[in-house]
């Protein structure tokens, strides 16, 4: 058998922890000999960005409802973007919660991040099924997968939503 220094390339690699490795040999199944070149996905996974909500530039949306309440989740792009959601700490009902602050915070096999306040007002509810099933973030974002919900002053919402994004600017922001 030849020495390292006497192989060729395609016998023998160089790890820099153990020195000389022989090549592995793997085995392509006929299936896998010569397989067809698949097409190249281009502008990756589109997000589902729904028309009737308002998004901040932290990836939340706002849904308005009746008397000032709105309700609150995170987007479809920003549950793609964080992962499995492992863990999430919403505010409280009864906290105040102010627009462009730290409220809250929602946790992934990736990452930890703040969640943002896209409106100023007291907050009503916050989705308890979140506790055990933070995973809701991922599978229904805009549904089942909600936040918590905020009662804002009803003189001050448009003018809070108006300074939201619609879901063409989001769109825009995302590149989706």
């Amino acid at each position: 058998m030849p020495t390292p220094a006497e192989s060729s390339p395609d016998e023998y690699g160089v790890s820099p922890g153990i020195g000389p490795v022989p090549a592995i040999y793997v085995h392509l199944s006929p299936r896998h000999a010569n397989p067809q070149p698949q097409p190249v996905p281009t502008g990756g996974a589109m997000s589902d960005i729904p028309a009737d909500l308002r998004y901040s530039p932290d990836h939340l949306w706002v849904r308005p409802g009746a008397g000032g309440l709105v309700r609150v989740g995170v987007t479809d792009f920003a549950q793609q973007s964080l992962g499995d959601v492992v863990d999430v700490s919403p505010p409280k009902p009864g906290d105040t919660v102010t627009a462009g602050e730290a409220c809250g915070d929602i946790e992934s096999v990736k990452s930890l991040s703040d969640l943002i306040a896209p409106v100023t007002g007291s907050v009503r509810a916050g989705n308890e099924d979140l506790a055990e099933a933070p995973d809701l973030i991922n599978t229904d974002p805009y549904g089942r997968g909600w936040l918590f919900e905020v009662q804002s002053d009803p003189a001050r919402l448009n003018q809070q939503l108006a300074a939201l994004m619609d879901a063409g600017a989001y769109h825009g922001l995302v590149g989706a």
